[in-house]
């Protein structure tokens, strides 16, 4: 039988073959020649008496038993990535790795500034954040490619927790010059018939506006879809319509006066920035503090809404 620590390094050396689907593309990612990713490889075919892979035209395939072996090293190298996160939750802030995902609102536009403020404070934590949609986010938390991630959408998944840290609305906002810019509220009546851009299908965003506004009776009209929130803001900065979009995302034009804000009481907007772990998990030092961070950031005045 072979030795542990030389099967889990074969063990590596398939795993990156698979996920490359390539012999070199493998060597290059873990420093080996291509000779000595084939002699990893065909001492595992010889531990399991299987061929693991075949080359067709070129190209690597996984054969079946490849196809199950490729499953159990997925969760074995997830595994040992969980242990080194917890090992290194143990030294406190000294050192350690703070690994996680945000979806784009929060990554953008509220946690950049408090990412500068953690590593000011402790240099010698590396930090690492992926920045997806809340959809990615929540499957990389699911998949332990990440510890944590920090999403604004509702998160109902079984196997995982989600704390709200702070709270975002959705804001109306025009440009200067348009006739509702000024006005201290505006009514549900008044939005019926209105064209407004919108985010693109399948938004998370677009579709919890939709939700409200069709609880208040109300629906409106697309002047144009784009994609992404960025993309809404310039477009009302150019002074090509309305949109809804998270006041996180607009706090700078606001206060410049660059952009308007145009309040309608009617309509309860606000929303939860969560955070999400695996279901059980504990919060290191590292990620507890970024949270303590965040909750202190100045998004909306007042305690996140109940939920």
């Amino acid at each position: 039988m072979a030795e542990p620590l030389a099967d889990l390094y074969r063990l590596q050396t398939f795993h990156a073959v698979a996920t490359e689907r390539s012999f070199t593309r493998a060597g290059r990612r873990l420093h080996l020649s291509q000779p000595a990713v084939s002699a990893h490889v065909r001492a595992l075919e010889r531990h399991f008496g299987a061929r693991l892979f075949a080359v067709r035209h070129r190209r690597v395939y996984l054969t079946a038993e490849g196809e199950a072996l490729y499953a159990y090293s997925e969760r074995v190298f997830n595994l040992l990535a969980e242990a080194e996160r917890a090992v290194a939750a143990t030294h406190g802030l000294e050192r350690g790795r703070l690994v996680g995902g945000a979806s784009t609102t929060v990554g953008n536009y509220l946690l950049p500034p408090v990412l500068v403020q953690f590593a000011r404070a402790y240099p010698a934590v590396q930090v690492g954040i992926v920045v997806g949609t809340t959809a990615e986010i929540v499957a990389r938390v699911l998949a332990d490619e990440v510890a944590f991630g920090l999403v604004e959408a509702t998160v109902g998944h079984p196997d995982l927790d989600a704390q709200p840290f702070a709270t975002d609305e959705m804001v109306l906002i025009v440009p200067p010059g348009h006739p509702w810019a000024g006005a201290e509220a505006l009514s549900l009546d008044a939005l019926r018939g209105t064209a407004v851009l919108r985010r693109e299908a399948g938004s998370g965003t677009q579709a919890f506006v939709d939700t409200m506004l069709e609880r208040a009776g109300v629906t409106l009209a697309t002047a144009m879809a784009l994609g992404s929130t960025e993309s809404l803001k310039q477009a009302v900065l150019a002074g090509g319509g309305v949109a809804w979009v998270p006041r996180l995302t607009v706090r700078r034009e606001l206060r410049s006066g660059a952009l308007a804000a145009v309040p309608v009481p009617a309509l309860d907007l606000r929303r939860d920035l969560l955070a999400v772990m695996p279901r059980g998990a504990q919060p290191g030092p590292a990620i507890a503090e970024l949270l303590r961070l965040l909750r202190a950031a100045d998004v909306l005045p007042g305690p996140p809404t109940a939920g």
